[in-house]
């Protein structure tokens, strides 16, 4: 059996339970579903998807269960070469592959969970940090690769580097446009595409997978034949 067997069930699995999913609630949403505009989390609210947030609820929490192989699979590939930004770099996506799952079976409008508010926002705020963390520390562990394998790490950077640089400038601005600039500035930059969080949750969503995949393929597992590196 090729040893790219079970991550590439993984991977399809992945596809289908994030992307279908949400593309069948998305397709029943009472208005248009501007996916620039309109959050991931509104799919799963029975207050803004009445007759198919339960689908988008389903897919994210399943989503976050197929996502804890991951780590396995590139502990696998990248292990030697960083040990302990892999061991780091598997705990927070572990933990962002559980809060995803956490958050979606609190659906939107469950606003308190043993005495905490808005219990889906945070843990969905929690599930981003815990990915984009994993993420970094991944990219650390393949820029350790040897030079041969200079354009997957030129690629790897693109996925990971470009949307976490631009989401991060994105929150900046809008920050600092409404501590430092007139409301009416403010409320043109909150209004931007630029500033939108549904854009980066799906270009983020995006970065994730194709990430996921570069790094299974482009790295078969003990193919690489350079020393690691402390």
């Amino acid at each position: 059996m090729p040893r790219t067997f079970r991550p590439t069930i993984a991977l399809i699995a992945l596809g289908a339970c994030f992307f279908g999913s949400l593309a069948w609630a998305a397709a029943c949403f009472p208005k248009a579903y501007d996916w620039r505009y309109t959050v991931i989390s509104s799919l799963a609210s029975p207050r803004d998807n009445p007759h198919a947030y339960w689908i988008a609820s389903a897919g994210l929490a399943v989503t976050g269960l197929v996502l804890l192989p991951f780590p396995f699979f590139l502990q696998k590939r990248l292990g030697r070469f960083a040990p302990h930004l892999m061991a780091w770099g598997g705990r927070f996506f572990v933990l962002g592959a559980i809060s995803l799952t956490l958050s979606a079976l609190i659906v939107p409008g469950h606003y308190r969970l043993l005495g905490i508010g808005r219990t889906h926002e945070h843990l969905a705020q929690i599930s981003s940090v815990g990915f984009c963390l994993s993420l970094i520390l991944y990219l650390g562990t393949i820029l350790r690769l040897p030079p041969s394998l200079f354009l997957i790490r030129v690629m790897s950077v693109v996925a990971v580097i470009l949307p976490v640089t631009a989401l991060i400038v994105s929150r900046l601005s809008l920050f600092l446009a409404y501590e430092c600039c007139s409301p009416m500035v403010y409320r043109a930059v909150k209004a931007s595409l630029w500033s939108s969080l549904a854009l980066w949750e799906w270009v983020g969503a995006v970065s994730i997978y194709l990430f996921l995949a570069l790094t299974i393929y482009a790295l078969p597992e003990g193919d690489l034949q350079s020393e690691p590196r402390k």
